[in-house]
């Protein structure tokens, strides 16, 4: 619309003509003005309504947390990288110098042969016999020293790369040392994103119910009226109508979410997370499910019906096995605590609470949720848990 207003004054938009000057498109631009005002007044109220404020707000909150869970993620994945590399050039520095232990061994001996002789002639080279004989010895030395000359070129070699692997592993232990103050930084500015569009989400929900609430009174006072005028005309009463439920909460709350597929939300809450499947995790290993990330203790749920087993240590911590009705086996894992023991559980039934325990220690509150089809190797369970969350 502005930009046909514009073009009827000749005022460019994205270049063109040139703008009228004076009074003419003063009085142009007027007009324009007053005719927007009545449209923006009414937004005016409309953005006053507490409800649709309070959707606007878990919309921002959301996206400041998916952005911090993106960037949060980039940060793990950059640890897990010159972990990975770490530990590779320490194998390597390893494997050399037990390389020129060896080296070094053989390397002494032609020290000692060449000090011992004359000229680097070796003592059993002085007898008396066939000169057939010497000949002999004499080419089984000099491929004796050829292969002791080789080993005191590879020694040096060695040495250079051993020099040269240390100093990038230093390089690399600074570069780690700057990543792991990033990933702490990352780590605490997504709890405070987390928990902002917790808030947010809550306080959506709170004007939901305080909207759902207030038309069920207006509601119930508008049939109260029907009745009372009825009553004084001496109609007979109706049935009422039904009382309307009122708005349904908005934003990336799973508590009520339609299953898609069959599941439901993992995280009954606020939650972000992005495409992390096989992403490079310390130790070599590939990242076999997504990271629900959400404030510590909110609810993790039964996504299907079926029933759960717990198990607790190693890099998973508290961790909850979901074999569900559909043949498919759920993994929940880095859990703060437990909801009940191992049971059958409905879908939508509490079976723990977001955390960070096990490998997960340090880092961001998070539920690592895997998919394994008919109870066999992982798959992508991100495409799923988009649908749903």
């Amino acid at each position: 619309m502005l930009q046909m207003l514009f073009r009827s004054m000749d005022v460019p938009v994205a270049g063109g003509r040139r703008p009228r000057s004076g009074r003419a498109a003063r009085l142009v631009v007027g007009a324009i003005v007053v005719g927007l005002a009545s449209p923006l007044a009414a937004a005016s109220v409309a953005a006053a309504d507490p409800v649709s404020d309070a959707k606007a707000k878990v919309s921002t909150a959301q996206k400041a947390a998916n952005e911090a869970a993106a960037r949060y993620e980039g940060a793990q994945v950059r640890m897990a990288e010159l972990s990975n590399e770490i530990q590779r050039l320490e194998q390597q520095i390893a494997a050399g110098e037990q390389r020129a232990e060896t080296l070094r061994v053989v390397v002494q001996r032609r020290a000692v042969d060449v000090y011992k002789g004359s000229g680097g002639a070796l003592p059993f080279l002085e007898f008396e016999g066939d000169p057939l004989d010497t000949l002999r010895r004499e080419k089984l030395v000099e491929g004796a020293n050829a292969r002791d000359n080789a080993a005191v070129d590879e020694l040096a070699q060695i040495n250079e790369d051993l020099e040269r692997q240390r100093a990038a592993v230093d390089d690399r232990r600074e570069e780690q040392s700057a990543a792991l103050e990033q990933f702490r930084s990352e780590t605490r500015r997504l709890q405070a994103d987390l928990a902002a569009a917790q808030r947010a989400q809550a306080a959506a929900e709170e004007e939901a119910r305080k909207a759902a609430e207030a038309a069920r009174k207006a509601e119930e006072e508008r049939q109260a009226r029907e009745r009372a005028a009825r009553e004084a005309r001496s109609v007979p009463s109706a049935a009422p109508p039904p009382s309307p439920s009122g708005p349904a909460p908005s934003g990336r709350s799973s508590s009520g979410a339609a299953p898609a597929g069959g599941l439901i939300c993992p995280i009954s809450g606020s939650v972000s997370f992005v495409d992390s499947w096989h992403a490079p995790r310390p130790g070599g290993r590939l990242h076999k499910g997504v990271d629900l990330m959400s404030p510590r203790g909110t609810p993790n749920v039964a996504v299907v019906s079926g029933s759960i087993t717990q198990k607790t240590g190693g890099t998973s911590g508290h961790g909850v096995y979901l074999r569900g009705d559909n043949g498919d086996l759920y993994y929940y894992f880095h859990l703060d605590s437990y909801a009940g023991g191992p049971r059958r559980v409905e879908q939508g039934e509490v079976v723990g609470y977001v955390g960070n325990t096990g490998d997960a220690s340090g880092g961001a509150t998070h539920t690592h949720f895997e998919l394994h089809p008919g109870g066999g190797g992982a798959v992508n369970p991100y495409p799923a848990v988009r649908a749903v969350c």
